[in-house]
Parts: structure tokens; C-alpha cells; sequence
């Protein structure tokens, strides 16, 4: 059963956003960038599109949290999972647009266009129903119509729980764990792309998604200079 109520759909925002502040606190952050200028964490840093995956979110979330940027949008749904989204994602400081390349599309572009110049973007390219951790053409599509690049990233919980979905999992970490973000080189994309032109693009990203993935899985054993590193605070 979904709560479709506005105020119970405010109140589980609000519950799972001081639930996970709560465990976010506790957490041990390594956060490291293969270009150290690419970090949504600095007001410095030049707006991207961040490609997460949906089942190593929270990850991503906790190193926002704890740098407390301001200067963050993300993309959700305009199904009632994405309502409980906005909610969750306000007491995060995070900006939610919503509508993606088949709901809302055009009014989430725009969106999307007028912010582009001063937000980093978070986007998860599996959803909204996947396949898991297959990326779809709908980011290359904002790339090439925002300007911005993509910038691929992978992160990892050291000790956590996987929590079972319909299409996808999610990887919670436990209280007091390491958890590791990498953060990728950015990716440019040309403007005015056709669709049939997205497709070269699209198995990029997803090829350095791979790969990210690959690097993060390994981190334990990788010597921490091999890699620029920025702890989170």
C-alpha cells in the first residue's frame, strides 16, 4: 500500500530523512576523484551530471549531507516514489526536479537548462524500473541539450545490508562503516545529438560506470596515493 496523502507523504520523507542524517553522522567517508577540480561537494567546481547508480545512492547522499552543498539538484520521478523523493531529498538540501525522458520530459528539461549553470545534477540512469545497472540514453539525451558533461562515479559500503527491490536492490551501510565514492572524469558530449548519435556515448558512459565500479570494488587493496583522494569532513 502507498501513502498517497500529501501530509503522510511529508511525514515519511521527513522520517527517513532524520533516520538517515542519524546514520550519515556516523559514517567513515573516503571520498577520492580521478580529476580532483570535479567535486559536487565545492561551490568551485563546474556543474556536472552526476551518474549514480539507484542501488549505491546513499553513499553519494552521505558525502552531500556532510559537506553541507547547497548548490545540488536531482532528477526524480513524477511517480509517487519519486513524491516521497522530494520529500526525503528537501531535508537534504537538495533541489528536486521532476519528470525524466518519458514523464514530464520537457518541463524537467527546461528545469534542468535554467539550472545548469550554477547546480551540480544528480541522475540515476537505471531507473525508474531498470534493468539494475544498465544505463539508459536519457542522460547522454540532457547532456547534449544542457551542455553539461556526464561525470560517471561508483561508491561502495564496506560493512552494510542489501536491501531486496522489485528491479533493483539497495546497499545500506551499517553504523560506523567505511564507505568509499569515486568520482570520475568528466565526460563531454556534443550538442543537438540525434538519437541514433546517443548510442556511442551511452556505451561510454556506461563502459567508465563499469569500470569505476571495478576500481571501487578493489579500493581495500589499492595504495590510497594511486588516486587523488579528498576526505569528506
Amino acid at each position: 500500500m502507498k501513502i498517497r496523502h500529501p501530509l503522510l507523504t511529508k511525514g515519511a520523507g521527513w522520517l527517513a530523512a532524520a533516520t538517515l542524517k542519524t546514520l550519515f553522522n556516523t559514517l567513515r567517508l573516503d571520498v577520492r576523484h580521478e580529476d580532483p577540480s570535479v567535486d559536487p561537494r565545492s561551490p568551485d567546481s563546474p556543474p556536472g551530471l552526476y551518474s549514480l547508480w539507484h542501488d549505491s545512492i546513499l553513499v553519494p547522499l552521505a558525502s552531500k549531507y556532510r559537506s553541507k552543498a547547497t548548490h545540488v539538484s536531482a532528477l526524480a520521478s513524477r511517480h509517487q516514489d519519486g513524491a516521497y523523493l522530494v520529500e526525503f531529498m528537501k531535508h537534504l538540501q537538495i533541489h528536486s526536479i521532476r519528470g525524466s525522458t518519458s514523464h514530464g520530459g520537457i518541463q524537467a528539461l527546461r528545469q534542468l537548462i535554467r539550472e545548469a549553470d550554477h547546480n551540480h545534477i544528480f541522475i540515476t540512469p537505471d531507473g525508474p524500473r531498470g534493468p539494475q545497472r544498465k544505463l539508459k540514453d536519457g542522460i547522454i539525451f540532457l547532456a547534449s541539450q544542457t551542455g553539461l558533461p556526464v561525470v560517471p562515479s561508483a561508491s561502495r559500503c564496506i560493512n552494510g545490508w542489501c536491501l531486496r527491490g522489485s528491479w533493483t536492490n539497495l546497499y545500506v551501510p551499517k553504523p560506523f562503516s567505511r564507505c568509499v565514492l569515486l568520482v570520475g572524469k568528466p565526460i563531454p558530449v556534443p550538442a543537438n545529438l540525434t538519437k541514433a548519435e546517443l548510442e556511442p556515448y551511452r556505451k561510454r558512459v556506461q563502459a567508465e560506470m563499469d569500470r569505476l565500479e571495478w576500481e571501487v570494488q578493489r579500493i581495500d587493496s589499492v595504495p590510497e596515493d594511486t588516486l587523488p583522494v579528498r576526505r569528506a569532513a
